[in-house]
């Protein structure tokens, strides 16, 4: 339970929402609540955020508001990256992006990348529809891999403990920080007919790019020899994931009820190889959640259904969901996600690369700045993503490890949890390459740094200190 401070806001109407969305995160990994206040009851260790700081009781903390602020949000428009200012705090180079004249709004800086605001007031989008990283004020400002918004918090407690007042920073299940491995289920089945002509055969005899023959025929050799080993390969890496993951803690897994369209591969989920994993993860707690089909993002229908589909299946309904590519409408899908019956989404990552997407490593609630309200979702964000590494980013296994593990000592720094994406693919050396090295090192490196290893769900309710 957080203790509660006392907290005056003397903003406009219209700006009163985000300030106590984004007091209410920053203030809730401090182990504290906000209890929002007149005036008048304000006392020492209260908190003001307002236009008016003239006057107050002694010992009120002051949390500085930038005059330029609330016409800024007003106008729904996207920040320029000249207008920030630089500081040094938690050993990084900080943007703050609401100077003050009397100090830095770091409320209304956090706002902007907890709320998602850029992607609501930027409008390019890439071909599935995602908000592409070249075009996000972390490119520009080259912040992708700074925890910005955990940082304004670092800066805010100091100002806290200054001001006499006594935090308990949360824990995850006593310890410092956590690490949620997730795996996205999109196959079931390496080898399909559609896909045997189009990465293989047509790679060996259509494939015009300078491959040296000696490759060709080394893929090629290794694709023949995999129809003689035993077992499906990505049936296979999804036990053997499973295996590892289990000796140190538990997972989320993400599987599909539902294909709709070219960029959904159905698979059914009452085989007998799903009913036994199935029963694997239920022995080991496991998290089962929902991976829905490509145009799901935008269609309530199937969204719904396909959650349907699988609570029928394992009994429970999901709590978790990610979206399939990592497809995300910020004015549609969280919206729907609430509707269909999500407590956790897990689809804010970027898909190029690796980093912080919202600018911070902690679990916080969605905002719908089109109605002016937190949303009662929590994000889990993604940390790093196998393919963005590896397809995207071209990184060799060991640089692909190097800055997860970067990341996640990020993670530990702040004391929040990095959530790694991987698919059922590790062990299948032809086309992933290393992938699997670098589950297992990431795998080993979190528990040997210290890190709650666990799913989604589990990691929320150790931090909350409820269920959602």
């Amino acid at each position: 339970m957080n203790s509660k401070i006392p907290v005056c806001l003397e903003v406009g109407s219209s700006y009163r929402p985000k300030a106590e969305y984004s007091l209410r995160m920053l203030l809730h990994p401090l182990g504290l609540g906000p209890v929002f206040i007149s005036r008048n009851d304000l006392d020492r260790g209260s908190i003001y955020y307002g236009h008016d700081p003239a006057g107050l009781p002694l010992g009120t903390i002051l949390f500085p508001l930038a005059p330029q602020v609330e016409m800024f949000f007003d106008k729904s428009a996207p920040l320029q990256s000249e207008m920030v200012r630089w500081v040094h705090h938690s050993g990084c180079e900080v943007p703050v992006l609401f100077p003050a004249g009397a100090g830095d709004d770091l409320v209304a800086s956090a706002f902007y990348w907890l709320s998602g605001w850029q992607e609501h007031v930027i409008h390019e989008r890439d071909q599935h529809g995602r908000f592409p990283h070249n075009k996000s004020l972390q490119a520009a400002l080259k912040v992708t891999h700074i925890p910005v918004a955990d940082c304004y918090r670092a800066m805010l407690r100091d100002h806290l403990v200054a001001g006499g007042v006594v935090m308990q920073t949360k824990s995850w299940a006593g310890n410092s920080w956590a690490f949620c491995p997730t795996i996205d289920v999109d196959y079931l089945r390496h080898w399909r007919p559609g896909m045997i002509f189009r990465e293989k055969i047509e790679y060996f005899l259509l494939n015009h790019r300078k491959v040296a023959m000696k490759e060709r025929w080394g893929r090629f050799f290794q694709f023949i020899k995999s129809f003689f080993t035993p077992g499906d390969a990505f049936q296979m890496a999804l036990h053997r994931m499973h295996q590892l993951i289990r000796i140190h803690g538990t997972a989320t897994v993400f599987l599909k009820a539902g294909a709709h369209g070219p960029r959904d591969v159905g698979y059914r989920l009452d085989q007998p190889f799903m009913h036994q994993m199935l029963r694997n993860f239920r022995l080991d707690e496991f998290e089962i959640g929902l991976h829905p089909s490509y145009h799901a993002h935008t269609h309530l229908g199937y969204l719904s259904g396909e959650r349907r589909a699988l609570t029928t299946l394992t009994g429970e309904a999901p709590v978790s969901v990610r979206q399939h590519f990592l497809r995300y409408e910020p004015m549609i899908t969280p919206r729907m996600q609430v509707g269909a019956g999500f407590r956790i989404d897990s689809s804010l990552g970027f898909t190029e690369c690796a980093g912080f997407r919202n600018a911070t490593c902690m679990p916080f609630l969605k905002f719908d700045c089109s109605q002016n309200t937190a949303m009662e979702l929590w994000e889990m964000p993604i940390l790093f993503m196998d393919g963005a590494l590896f397809n995207r980013k071209n990184y060799t296994t060991s640089e692909a490890i190097h800055e997860s593990v970067e990341l996640l000592k990020m993670c530990q720094r702040f004391g929040g949890v990095g959530v790694g994406l991987w698919h059922n693919v590790i062990g299948e050396e032809m086309d992933y390459s290393g992938w699997g090295d670098h589950f297992e090192e990431i795998l080993r490196s979190s528990y040997e740094g210290g890190a709650y290893i666990a799913s989604l769900k589990d990691a929320l309710y150790a931090w909350l200190g409820y269920p959602v």
